[in-house]
């Protein structure tokens, strides 16, 4: 099993899950209730991707002796802090009531917002978990 097994299962389960609130975008402001909870599962499932990264993945790339990983773990988490700051800010403005009021701009936001954590995600599978895979 590759290093970044489970970081990438993490992600294939996090993409599903935007997934499956896309799909319901067209069927708001019937389905915020769904939606709401889809969101918290989410969240749920971003926060502890997170938190492993942030205690496991980065601190060990951040002390490795090549300077380039070490630019390579900087970089990833610079990026990431504002991804992570727009996804809590999202999910505190978002509450089941501010979906039903205005599905329009909830499905907007979602739109971009996945599109930036897809980005990411895609990046991490091909720029940085290879790396780490290479580490042993």
């Amino acid at each position: 099993m590759s290093a970044t097994a489970n970081f990438r299962k993490q992600h294939a389960e996090i993409l599903e899950i935007a997934k499956n609130i896309g799909a319901n975008l067209p069927r708001l402001p019937g389905a915020a209730t769904d939606v709401r909870a889809q969101l918290n599962s989410l969240a749920a499932k971003v926060n502890i991707h997170l938190a492993i990264e942030d205690e496991a993945l980065y601190p060990r790339l951040r002390a490795h002796p090549d300077a380039r990983i070490q630019g390579t773990a900087n970089k990833f988490t610079d990026e990431m802090a504002g991804i992570k700051d727009a996804f809590q800010k999202y999910l505190k403005a978002w509450t089941e009531g501010a979906i039903r009021s205005n599905a329009a701009g909830f499905a907007a936001e979602t739109k971009s917002l996945f599109g930036a954590l897809s980005q990411r995600i895609q990046r991490e599978n091909t720029e940085l978990y290879p790396l780490l895979d290479k580490l042993g």
